[in-house]
């Protein structure tokens, strides 16, 4: 076709703030987005240390800004353009696939009505995140029809152009799937608990898993027989089994030998602090049936394990940071507890989770 574009104006032309810097951490190219959004010119951006034109409280982020091999992502993150608070962003930093000496680092600045992340004093773990209700009605309805009318242009392309028009929908339903997972996040519903053998569910979330890869991964077991119901939602409870089996088949989808293990055990002594209300932070739960997801894929970069169950931070480019911490939830909301574990004298990470067990009759 006459006329496409070069890469020069479509880099030009996206809404984002883009830069790419080099080796050194120097910005070498920027977009007309990015000069606006630093106020100043190419011409003053160009050559200076990405860390003097951005910065932002979260160690991890700083960081990254540094770290040649950093692939990271952050939603909804507080950023500072020299040293001044410029309100919230979407921020991603990778290496870019034709000369990994150069990262493209790409800010999207956020409306101030968003979601709020809170974390408790003292705690790092607790948090709640208010999703406003136009997600809901004035984002999803709007999806909808930019869906439908993707699908009507469908049929009027012809098979080299199709791809456009697809790649349209899939952008649409995950962009529909990420808004009802923020949306999971801000529920107060209680769990609708029951009790189940914890074995069938961990069967169930394994086959699923398995059938998704063709076979292809065989994930392992050690089951402690004796061990007796738990009370959980069995809804939540797959949810959350295949979720974390699914992050340790991707953790290691690369690896000659991958192992991924599920092991159940009864921890007689096993007893949790439950945090909340003054009330409940004085009290110790028992939770004796552990749930152990364990491979042998890298684990979460060190710099990450403190706010791995945290929302909106992902080591994946493509990620949401969402999956953990909804998994973080959904067990909460069951009276459960989740821990991340590296183990030292082995190269394996694990996921324990904490049940309660149900009344024995």
């Amino acid at each position: 076709m006459n006329g496409l574009p070069s890469a020069e104006q479509i880099f030009a032309g996206l809404p984002d703030v883009l830069l790419i810097i080099d080796e050194k951490h120097e910005i070498i190219k920027v977009n007309p987005v990015a000069e606006n959004f630093f106020g100043q010119s190419a011409k003053h951006l160009i050559g200076e240390h990405i860390s003097s034109q951005i910065s932002f409280a979260d160690d991890r982020l700083e960081q990254a800004l540094t770290d040649t091999e950093a692939n990271l992502a952050a939603r909804w993150t507080p950023v500072y353009l020299r040293d001044r608070p410029a309100g919230l962003v979407n921020f991603d930093i990778h290496t870019l696939p034709a000369d990994s000496r150069w990262r493209i680092v790409s800010i999207a600045p956020l409306p101030s009505d968003g979601p709020v992340i809170e974390q408790g004093q003292g705690d790092q773990d607790q948090f709640s995140i208010r999703a406003p209700d136009i997600l809901g009605h004035e984002i999803k309805n709007p999806l909808a029809a930019i869906k439908g009318a993707a699908q009507l242009l469908d049929r009027s392309l012809d098979e080299t152009q199709k791809p456009l028009t697809q790649m349209i929908k899939a952008e649409v339903e995950r962009i529909a799937k990420l808004l009802d997972r923020m949306q999971s996040l801000s529920t107060t519903q209680p769990a609708k608990v029951e009790p189940l053998n914890v074995h069938s569910l961990i069967d169930r979330a394994r086959r699923s898993i398995e059938a998704a890869h063709h076979g292809e991964i065989q994930i392992r077991d050690q089951f402690d027989p004796s061990l007796p119901d738990v009370l959980v939602d069995p809804d939540a409870m797959m949810q959350v089994l295949t979720n974390l089996l699914s992050n340790a088949v991707d953790a290691t989808k690369n690896l000659e030998h991958p192992d991924i293990q599920v092991i159940t055990r009864y921890s007689f002594g096993a007893s949790l602090s439950v945090h909340g209300s003054d009330q409940m932070e004085r009290q110790m739960v028992r939770l004796p049936v552990e749930i152990i997801i364990r491979d042998n894929g890298p684990g979460v970069p060190a710099e990450l394990e403190r706010e791995i169950f945290s929302p909106f931070v992902s080591t994946k480019a493509e990620g949401q940071g969402l999956g953990l911490a909804l998994v973080r939830k959904l067990i909460g909301d069951m009276n459960g507890r989740i821990r991340y574990e590296r183990l030292a004298r082995e190269q394996y990470t694990q996921f324990v989770l904490y049940l309660p067990i149900a009344a024995q009759g």
